[in-house]
């Protein structure tokens, strides 16, 4: 970065967030007393402190401040839908009259399940859970369990859920698996560590807390051949990118794996999660099999969650999706062209379709990372501290618009600083 001295300019956006906020500030104060850092979700964790929200409708939410956002966040891929969709809102208020915590079978099970079979080519039979966490976790075992060996291969900064993180290899929360490291999209390493003593290889078809980049067909394509050499069972983590085609990236890429986990948004908005394979796999958590695994759970089949889940999927059409998708290829496109033009290199966008990841580089990363957070935060809009963008169903094209009128605000900020 031309000047040196870009945390001076961060210095008026912090004041100014600082004084928009006194209400979320007093809130983060209350909470820092009973729970560490001020919050039970660390992504959340924001300083000085971050927004608390008040209330949600569509692609805005409110903070207890009374300033509305455009958000960009979307619960982290999670919020697809947009804030109280009718649809799922009618679907909660029905499964109020029928009781809770009910403690057996309802049908939705069967339907969500019909549902999810029909969408993603790997599962043709499924487990619920509460998260993409327990999926991954439960996955995994299963897998394991099948192959009679230790070893999961895993990639640098993958994410599969708070038991599974590898932004470093000795994550202290991690599960105690025997990991094999491979570095994403590296064809000819990983070539390498593919023995015969691997049991799982655990993908995302696109890294997302990892920064939004998409495997390489080569890459997955690669594991997808070498697991079926060596036996081993190949896992697509696609929490995420299941929201990036219909039938997933497997569906889009043609690259079937053993087993999926899926989670986030196929909730309609409450914890969920779900892991499925096929039947071979799938049927040793059938009681009358002699390969009987138990899988348990109070919650997997709550009522809140089938219900939700059931009258969300209704509003995952391919036609939104690709929807959704250009959408979000308009942004990086234009964004992209917005930092060429000025010659600015230390900005890039990467990502696919309705997910895009803001990336920067150089001395300065982390100073122009808050100032173009910050910046957006100033003008009303809220995007991942990190640099995540995930688009949901009640976006437009002047969603976009604005989103860009603020990228357009921080380039020309950051070219002031280089001729001045």
């Amino acid at each position: 970065m031309p000047n040196p001295k870009v945390s001076q300019k961060l210095q008026p956006l912090l004041q100014a967030y600082e004084k928009s906020h006194p209400k979320s500030k007093q809130a983060f104060e209350r909470a820092k007393k009973v729970l560490p850092a001020g919050s039970t979700r660390s992504v959340l964790v924001s300083s000085p402190f971050p927004l608390v929200i008040q209330s949600a409708q569509g692609a805005t939410f409110t903070t207890i401040d009374g300033i509305k956002f455009d958000d960009f966040v979307s619960d982290y891929s999670a919020g697809i839908y947009g804030h109280s969709h009718p649809v799922i809102h009618e679907a909660v208020q029905s499964a109020l009259n029928t009781g809770f915590s009910l403690g057996g079978i309802i049908e939705k099970e069967a339907e969500l399940a019909e549902i999810l079979t029909g969408r993603f080519p790997s599962i043709e039979k499924v487990r619920f859970c509460n998260s993409g966490t327990e999926a991954n976790t439960f996955a995994v075992a299963t897998a394991l369990s099948f192959t009679g060996r230790r070893k999961v291969l895993v990639f640098d900064n993958g994410y599969h859920g708070g038991t599974m993180s590898f932004h470093t290899r000795t994550n202290p929360m991690n599960l105690p698996h025997e990991f094999v490291f491979g570095i994403y999209n590296d064809v000819e390493m990983t070539r390498a560590l593919i023995t015969d003593d691997i049991g799982v290889i655990l993908v995302e078809p696109m890294q997302a807390a990892g920064g939004m980049i998409p495997a390489t067909r080569e890459f997955l394509t690669l594991l997808r051949r070498r697991s079926e050499d060596v036996g081993a069972i190949l896992i697509f983590d696609e929490v995420v990118t299941s929201r990036m085609h219909y039938h997933g990236m497997q569906g889009a890429l043609d690259i079937i794996p053993d087993m999926t986990t899926v989670g986030k948004y196929l909730g309609g908005g409450f914890p969920f999660g779900a892991f499925g394979g096929n039947a071979k796999l799938m049927d040793r958590f059938d009681s009358g099999q002699e390969s009987e695994l138990h899988h348990l759970g109070t919650f997997n089949n709550n009522i809140f969650t089938m219900s939700a889940a059931v009258a969300a999927s209704k509003l995952i059409t391919e036609a939104q999706l690709n929807r959704l998708n250009a959408m979000g290829d308009r942004l990086r496109e234009e964004a992209v062209e917005i930092v060429k033009k000025t010659g600015i290199k230390e900005v890039s966008f990467t990502g696919y379709g309705s997910a895009v990841g803001v990336h920067f580089s150089g001395d300065c990363a982390h100073e122009l990372k808050e100032y173009f957070y910050f910046g957006l935060i100033n003008r009303g809009i809220s995007i991942g501290r990190r640099g995540f963008v995930s688009l949901n169903l009640a976006h437009t094209e002047h969603s976009i618009d604005r989103l860009l009128e603020g990228i357009h605000a921080f380039v020309d900020d950051v070219c002031s600083w280089k001729d001045s």
